[in-house]
């Protein structure tokens, strides 16, 4: 798929630059780059339109992350519509990607490439930090003391060198966070969709729920992980067990998690992302053991550039190549070259979390 022309490339960015100066002209070296501030979906609509209008066509477009409620907007068919069937690469910044219709992506026979190298370092930074504090206690000692009192002495906390943490989900995430947990003395066991060449313990989901004193998600969601946290899953683990989420909020059924909490079946849990964010569950807010994260662990207001930097790298990787650094698709675009219906091909992951 390699670009061949006897013009220059033309980029569509959402917002003009990325923050790292040196990658900025590095795409304005090899490419005509146009732009539009970032803005929610239904006034982006137009927007596209009206540049492949004026300036298309396109033969790339990229999202550079910015800070804001409408962020990360969704990358349809009605978005993005103008842009193909010219257009070959849509990259995205972040690792997940269940705002992206990638089947209709793949279906134009372009790629869609994610963003998942700087995000997933600093989130698995901030679900060690999630996980630490509840495996202390932070959370309602913290209440304790700004309700006029000291330290509550009814808080359990688990020593975390004799501690077992799950984690459901080791690809980029997932396998950071077992690293540092590890180096840190606790011992890790793990499931996930493929057994990894890692020195931990692959196990099924049922014996990670039985011998797990802590489970993290770090899970991409999809058909199968959707809702898989709910009351049956739950009642296989530990009495007291300590619940982290960093992968995707509906992978959790927050009334259940509220239940089991009530119970202290659940006796702490520390959440980054909500079913149904950024409106967060009324009994997560008001219980004194969740740890309330809003969709922060990756520390997103320092993150920008070396994330944009990642999509940077993809659209010139792509022009350079036909092929960006990490593409989510490759293999469905492969099938669809050797007589498959890229059209028929379903993508079923759909948070690259794992």
């Amino acid at each position: 798929m390699t670009i061949k022309t006897t013009r220059r490339p033309r980029v569509l960015f959402i917002n003009e630059y990325s923050g790292d100066t040196e990658a900025d002209q590095a795409i304005r070296d090899i490419a005509d780059v146009y732009w539009f501030h970032g803005l929610d979906y239904e006034a982006a609509v137009p927007v596209v339109r009206e540049m492949v209008e004026q300036y298309g066509p396109f033969d790339a477009f990229a999202g550079l992350f910015y800070i804001g409620d409408k962020f990360p907007m969704k990358w349809d068919e009605k978005l993005l519509g103008a842009l193909a069937p010219h257009c070959k690469l849509y990259a995205g910044p972040g690792a997940g990607y269940d705002k992206v219709d990638v089947d209709w992506i793949t279906s134009t026979g372009a790629y869609y490439a994610n963003s998942p190298r700087e995000v997933g370092r600093r989130t698995a930074d901030g679900a060690l930090m999630l996980l630490l504090a509840a495996m202390r206690g932070l959370t309602p000692q913290d209440q304790s003391v700004r309700s006029g009192g000291w330290r509550d002495s009814g808080v359990r906390t688990l020593d975390w060198r004799a501690s077992t943490v799950g984690i459901i989900g080791l690809g980029n995430i997932g396998h950071m966070l077992a690293d540092m947990c590890a180096a840190l003395g606790m011992n890790i066991i793990y499931t996930s969709r493929h057994r990894k060449d890692v020195p931990y313990e692959h196990v099924g989901l049922d014996e990670l729920y039985a011998r797990a004193d802590c489970v993290v998600l770090t899970c991409p969601l999809t058909e199968e992980t959707k809702g898989m946290i709910n009351r049956e899953a739950i009642s296989k683990m530990k009495d007291g067990v300590v619940l982290v989420n960093v992968a995707r909020g509906e992978v959790v059924k927050e009334d259940d998690l509220v239940e089991a909490l009530e119970s202290r079946k659940v006796m702490r849990a520390a959440l980054d992302v909500f079913e149904n964010e950024p409106s967060v569950h009324s009994k997560l807010r008001s219980n004194p053991h969740v740890t309330l994260s809003p969709h922060s662990a990756a520390a997103p207001d320092s993150m920008s550039k070396g994330m944009n930097r990642e999509v940077i790298r993809n659209v010139i990787r792509f022009l350079e190549t036909g092929v960006p650094n990490t593409p989510v698709n490759a293999l469905q675009l492969k099938e669809a070259a050797h007589g498959g219906s890229a059209t028929k091909t379903k993508v079923k992951v759909v948070n690259g979390n794992a």
